[in-house]
């Protein structure tokens, strides 16, 4: 019974050292393969991290990008607006000219419009009533140095306008008011008026 004793403790000593072995060479693998799969999670992480470093960039440099068209677009209307205002404002000193002045404007005007030398000259209402008449005799007088027909008449009824006049021949009318000048010559004069006002420094 001893002999049977000693041979059943040998084979479970020897088990457990098999059993304590495979548990140790287990504990081995596991301790790797958590080292494999923690540097994996560590360079997946650091190129996780790096990407989004990369689009945090990006995501600045289009919202600088964005930020510096928006402020170029507001500084492109602000020049817009003042050089609109520089064009009312000298609408504004046309019509404020001295008497003499104005009459000699709007003279000049109407001869130089004028393609029969009988039309019909519509003023503003407050043009009509203050220098209409002198400003009919005087381009008539421009037309008649010129060689030409003039016979321009006062038209019955003011225009709906600030200053200058129309020419009405029939159904055809001449638009030589002011408004309209300023306007139809604002694309030849904007980039002089915009170099005035916004001179480049050197």
């Amino acid at each position: 019974m001893n002999g049977i004793d000693k041979i059943a403790g040998k084979i479970a000593e020897d088990a457990r050292q098999e059993a304590d072995s495979i548990l140790a060479e287990a504990k081995a693998q596991a301790v790797e393969i958590a080292g494999k799969y923690a540097a994996l999670a560590k360079e997946e992480s650091s190129k996780l991290l790096a990407a989004g470093e990369e689009r945090s960039k990006e995501i600045r440099r289009r919202a600088v990008s964005a930020a510096d068209q928006e402020a170029k677009q507001q500084v492109l209307a602000t020049k817009q607006k003042m050089i609109s205002q520089a064009f009312d404002i000298a609408l504004q000193k046309l019509l404020a000219l001295p008497e003499d002045e104005y009459v000699n404007l709007l003279a000049r005007l109407a001869a130089g419009a004028s393609s029969s030398g009988s039309e019909a000259v519509v003023f503003s209402s407050k043009d009509m009533a203050a220098c209409g008449e002198k400003v009919l005799k005087s381009a008539n007088e421009l037309l008649a140095r010129a060689g030409k027909k003039n016979n321009l008449t006062l038209a019955a009824e003011a225009g709906a306008f600030d200053g200058g006049l129309m020419l009405k021949s029939g159904k055809v009318e001449t638009n030589c008011t002011l408004d309209a000048i300023l306007r139809l010559s604002r694309e030849d004069l904007a980039p002089e008026v915009a170099a005035a006002l916004f001179p480049v420094p050197t």
